[in-house]
């Protein structure tokens, strides 16, 4: 978790505040900073940038994509060698007679021994080789955009693990803020029921506060059992992310993000491979009514009435007479017609998602430009000054509440808002082939 902030008052600006209302803010504070600056020491402080990296080095379902490739290339290299040759043995009897009287002249074993290597034509494996590559074109684009996707979800997870923490330490340091000062109202001389009233108020909204707090401690270990999971690590590990860098750039127009996108998104590239890959298949099936041709060497002994023994070279072929091949033609064609009707449609629904999310990243970053960078800084310097002139009796406690309440709501919108302009900004990088949106 994050560093929690614990702001301590210079005592002698407490009025009316015994020496035992003292000790237990001391000790207070003790409670407090103690479990928070433990946490901070067991955390590891990653960046972002290397959560992306370590995510993607150690996620264990990498390495079905980089088997896949693997596989690929094997199945190439077996695509381009030759078909296996055949060998053919015959066993046999044979009966010599007299052509004039029919008389039997002696009878006799035979057999024959042939090998043949059947070679196609028509550019066949060369067609089989192509396919294969494009099987491993697609196996690469399949791990780069695992790749990117689980970058991006890193990414995201991480920012939304830093907004936790940060939501979790405003609403925290609300909370014991309000709670010292109600021990601090309560341990005065009472002077009517108003003090009592004032603490309570302020309980109860440190309770609020801590509700908030505890909904972001169970966000944030959400976040942090995910990326354990995606990283490979032991549930129990815990990171805290740097502070990341929080500008948001410029976007081109939607029409330039839109056109970058069709020419980079992974899943287009991977459709237009795969549309490429059924055009040779059709070709393929197209080229299965040119004979196959084998050849090889035959070897043929026969002994009865003599012994004869013939040898040379055996060649056949098949006669394509009944054009078998054409429904598998145009089984093919219309696996073709579909990969098309499906490119088609995802490069429409991509468009439609690279306008959708940069319309969402422009009305983040618009809402957050009227929010400068100072601004939760200057919200958490408000509530401690609330804090200072309520002590002081110079404002009333409904003021008070208000501004701690306040702090921890723009704090909470600051982080949200951003989150979301980063998510919407990471979708378009996802959607971009993983490079930033337009490049």
């Amino acid at each position: 978790m994050g560093p929690i902030r614990v702001q301590t008052m210079t005592m002698t600006r407490w009025p009316a505040m015994g020496s035992l209302a003292g000790a237990m803010m001391v000790a207070l504070v003790a409670v407090v900073a103690t479990p928070v600056a433990v946490r901070a020491q067991e955390a590891t402080a990653v960046s972002l940038d290397r959560l992306a990296q370590e995510v993607v080095a150690n996620n264990p379902e990498r390495q079905f994509y980089e088997r896949q490739i693997e596989t690929a290339g094997t199945e190439r290299a077996a695509a381009g060698r030759w078909a296996d040759p055949e060998a053919v043995v015959e066993f046999g009897e044979r009966r010599a007679t007299d052509p004039g009287s029919g008389a039997p002249l002696g009878d006799g074993q035979t057999y024959a021994v042939s090998v043949v290597q059947p070679i196609e034509f028509g550019g066949r494996i060369a067609l089989r080789r192509a396919i294969a590559e494009r099987q491993i074109a697609l196996a690469r684009i399949g791990l780069q955009q695992f790749d990117a996707t689980l970058a991006a979800r890193a990414r995201t997870l991480g920012y939304g693990l830093f907004a936790a923490d940060e939501k979790a330490a405003a609403a925290r340091s609300v909370a014991g803020r309000m709670r010292t000062l109600a021990r601090v109202i309560v341990s005065r001389d009472p002077a009517g029921p108003a003090p009592q009233l004032e603490a309570a108020t302020l309980q109860a909204d440190a309770i609020s506060a801590e509700r908030t707090a505890a909904g972001a401690d169970a966000e944030a270990n959400s976040i942090l059992y995910e990326l354990n999971q995606l990283r490979g690590t032991p549930f129990a590990a815990r990171i805290r992310i740097i502070r990341p860098d929080m500008s948001l750039p410029d976007l081109p127009s939607g029409t330039t993000l839109a056109a970058n996108a069709a020419a980079n998104n992974f899943e287009l590239k991977s459709l237009r491979a795969q549309f490429e890959q059924q055009g040779l298949r059709v070709d393929l099936a197209r080229k299965g009514r040119i004979p196959v041709v084998s050849v090889g060497p035959y070897y043929d002994r026969a002994r009865s009435d003599i012994r004869e023994t013939n040898y040379g070279v055996r060649l056949s072929t098949t006669l394509p007479l009944w054009n078998r091949q054409a429904g598998e033609v145009a089984a093919e064609q219309g696996r073709e017609a579909q990969a098309n009707a499906t490119l088609v449609a995802a490069e429409r629904r991509i468009a439609r998602a690279v306008f959708d999310q940069a319309a969402q990243y422009e009305a983040k970053r618009r809402a957050l430009a009227q929010w400068d960078a100072e601004t939760p800084r200057r919200f958490a310097d408000a509530a401690a000054d609330a804090d200072r002139n309520y002590r002081l009796g110079a404002i009333p406690l409904a003021t008070y509440t208000q501004m701690q309440q306040a702090y921890v709501d723009a704090t909470v919108a600051v982080l949200d808002t951003r989150r979301e302009a980063l998510e919407a900004l990471l979708q378009l990088r996802a959607l971009n082939g993983g490079t930033a949106p337009g490049r």
